[in-house]
């Protein structure tokens, strides 16, 4: 399964904003299971990017 459009767009952009603020990406995995990407960065940010490109924080 590949990301769409939309969604590596978005990945792009958060990746981009999240390195502006000096944040490490640890993690950047899509889950084949249901297709979104999922970002770890720093010791606490979880961010999940859905297929339609639109995103939230993780708890």
């Amino acid at each position: 399964m590949l990301p769409t459009t939309e969604q590596g767009l978005t990945c792009i952009r958060l990746c981009q904003a999240l390195t502006n603020f000096y944040r490490s990406i640890e993690i950047l995995r899509l889950d084949e299971r249901d297709g979104s990407i999922f970002i770890f960065a720093g010791e606490e940010l979880q961010i999940q990017v859905y297929r339609d490109g639109t995103w939230e924080f993780l708890i």
